[in-house]
């Protein structure tokens, strides 16, 4: 039996084994677990809210019965033709304002032309880029084709404004109205996406050649592309022996959407340091074309040099055949297909 001063001696070590819990050392222990607990509700409340917001785009989708609807999520009210896709966004605290990276991106004709007299947009979506314009581009005129006329319908939940002698919506078919028309445009811009992606018919060697006739002699085609890398290297190679110029594209800044510029004359501006012009620019629109100016590049047809705007950095090509000079060095700034499903819904 142990005596009572080893009992002693064992209750003491046992008390050194033990913190004195004193008021700050409970309050200490206390406020590591309400945090604990308040982040742990607080991702809850987060899975709880996506459930809730799953489940009401889900009912706005059901209730659209097939055709275009709108669905609002926080500060966002968004275009959709179906589930799968996005197809415009509009920030509702800056209804005239770019939500998208590649909406950004293709404004990049301020940097060739940043007074333009008439803009021809094919596609107007949630009208996004007529807006922007409108808003921005006091002087310019701005004629909008779509060919869905529950699109149109929607123009006032966007907050698009109404026709004018500056404004118009034109419901038609954009083929039917580049072909009939008789007017001439310093800027196109090229946007046509239904439910299932690129409207093939839009980027038709037909179509193509008649949006080039349809520009001035200094205007601008802006193409707005994404799909497989085949796919995009066959624009870019159609459109620069339709143009007979080099195209120049680059990425948008926040998703895989390829943007295209093509010249009716004098594609070579963009060799020019066009950095100094962008930030100008920036400073009025806030579109990041000073990122985009060092981002821009082309592959030239006379020589198939690579050319990087603005420091016109090349690498010797001649002796590849064009195509497969385009397959070998684009192919990388393309979407590859495998990343395709990152410019749905879920990269916002």
């Amino acid at each position: 039996m142990a005596s009572k001063g080893a009992q002693n001696r064992k209750v003491a070590s046992a008390d050194r084994q033990v913190p004195h819990l004193d008021n700050h050392y409970l309050k200490k222990i206390t406020n590591k677990y309400v945090g604990w607990i308040q982040d742990l509700n607080d991702e809850l409340a987060e899975l709880k809210q996506a459930g809730s917001s799953k489940s009401a785009f889900e009912t706005a989708y059901q209730k659209s019965k097939g055709k275009p609807f709108v669905f609002d999520e926080g500060n966002m009210r968004s275009l959709h033709f179906d589930e799968r896709m996005m197809q415009s966004a509009m920030l509702l605290d800056a209804p005239n304002e770019l939500a998208f990276g590649y909406t950004k991106s293709m404004m990049g004709f301020l940097l060739i032309n940043d007074e333009p007299k008439h803009i021809l947009m094919i596609g107007l979506g949630g009208g996004s880029l007529a807006k922007f314009c409108y808003t921005h581009l006091p002087h310019t005129r701005i004629t909008a084709v779509e060919i869905n006329e529950h699109v149109i319908a929607l123009r006032d939940q966007f907050l698009i404004p109404p026709n004018d002698e500056r404004f118009q919506i034109v419901h038609m078919d954009a083929a039917k109205f580049i072909e009939q028309g008789t007017d001439h445009y310093d800027v196109i811009l090229l946007d046509g996406f239904d439910a299932d992606g690129l409207v093939a018919t839009l980027l038709a060697d037909d179509f193509i050649r008649s949006c080039q006739a349809r520009l001035e002699s200094n205007g601008i085609l802006v193409t707005n592309i994404w799909g497989k890398s085949t796919t995009l290297i066959s624009v870019i190679s159609r459109m620069s022996h339709i143009f007979d110029e080099p195209v120049w594209w680059c990425h948008s800044s926040d998703s895989y959407n390829l943007i295209t510029f093509a010249l009716k004359s004098n594609a070579d501006v963009f060799n020019q340091n066009l950095v100094e012009k962008a930030k100008l620019l920036d400073q009025s629109y806030w579109l990041g074309l000073e990122n985009l100016a060092g981002r821009i590049r082309t592959i030239s047809r006379k020589g198939l040099d690579w050319v990087v705007a603005p420091r016109c950095v090349q690498f010797n090509l001649k002796n590849f055949f064009f195509q497969e000079a385009v397959e070998r060095k684009v192919a990388y700034f393309l979407a590859a297909d495998e990343m395709i499903d990152l410019t749905h819904r879920t990269w916002l």
